[in-house]
């Protein structure tokens, strides 16, 4: 911590906020200028490895790089390998890497070094536009208890597909609309120790959850364009487009912590994720991740 990070927060929920965490190699970036302005490219998941390894996925000449838990550069690899709308990064029960690029329209399972081990989805051939099959644009994915594979095939389906471990497709259910069980875009997808998926309904401003058969229990409101969520053993950390929210684990609200938190635009966030301490990090939309880092 630097005697120049903000403290925001009270009480049990204080924090020193490190904008530009990661110590990122001369002229390296979290993304490059593009010709359009679709996709952002930027910084836009992460996870933390049972080493204590942070791994930040980008759309960027590096798209995989992995940190200390000081922030210190450590390695990078997928040069080359994934779109510029690369979207989902998670490590499985196991430590592998899965990278879930909405370009492609593929979810790769690779070892902690980069090794590719397998593939799902077929490279640059897209299931028909919401016809329900998989994958049109998907863009993240979780492991049940039992690590059945729940992936969110988001943007161009509207949809949930439920995979066993050797990758047999077991069930599907979601469709486009603004009703129970509908998407308007599943941008991620989390499951909680009781095996409940939290589907980040994003532009209807909700999170949805059902239990793994598919069912739907409630819809979680009050959001502005939530954009992801994280778990950890005493918390849930949402943020979105109304900065950055932290919730008890019967989902009542114990802090918040706005947009321009604490400077204008500071909280833009696209992705957000725990380390074992429960600190918070995020992956920034202008191109930064930051972290978090509890004083209580």
């Amino acid at each position: 911590m630097s005697q120049a990070d903000p403290i925001i927060g009270t009480g049990k929920h204080r924090y020193s906020f490190r904008r530009d965490w990661a110590r990122l190699p001369r002229w390296w970036g979290f993304g490059e200028d593009s010709p359009t302005p679709r996709p952002p490219q930027t910084a836009v998941q992460g996870a933390v490895a049972a080493n204590g390894d942070v791994y930040v996925l980008a759309r960027a000449l590096h798209p995989v790089m992995v940190f200390d838990a000081g922030g210190n550069f450590i390695t990078s690899w997928g040069e080359g390998r994934f779109t510029p709308f690369v979207h989902g990064l998670t490590i499985g029960p196991d430590g592998h890497i899965w990278i879930t690029d909405s370009g492609s329209h593929t979810i790769v399972e690779h070892l902690p070094d980069g090794t590719v081990l397998r593939t799902i989805g077929t490279a640059d051939f897209p299931a028909p536009t919401f016809w329900g099959n998989p994958f049109n644009m998907p863009t993240g994915v979780a492991f049940a208890a039992n690590q059945d594979m729940f992936i969110a095939d988001g943007y161009g389906n509207r949809r949930v597909h439920r995979f066993a471990p050797d990758g047999t497709r077991l069930h599907s259910f979601g469709e486009p609309g603004n009703g129970p069980g509908q998407f308007a875009i599943v941008h991620y997808i989390e499951i909680d120790t009781d095996d409940r998926l939290h589907v980040v309904d994003r532009e209807n401003d909700r999170i949805q959850i059902f239990d793994t058969q598919g069912t739907h229990l409630a819809d979680w409101t009050g959001f502005d364009q939530p954009s992801d969520l994280a778990f950890g053993k005493r918390m849930i950390v949402v943020g979105g487009r109304d900065g950055l929210s932290i919730w008890s684990p019967a989902r009542k609200r114990l802090a918040h912590f706005d947009r321009h938190t604490p400077h204008a635009d500071a909280l833009n966030i696209h992705g957000v994720w725990l380390d074992a301490e429960e600190n918070i990090y995020l992956a920034m939309f202008d191109r930064t991740v930051s972290k978090l880092t509890r004083l209580t």
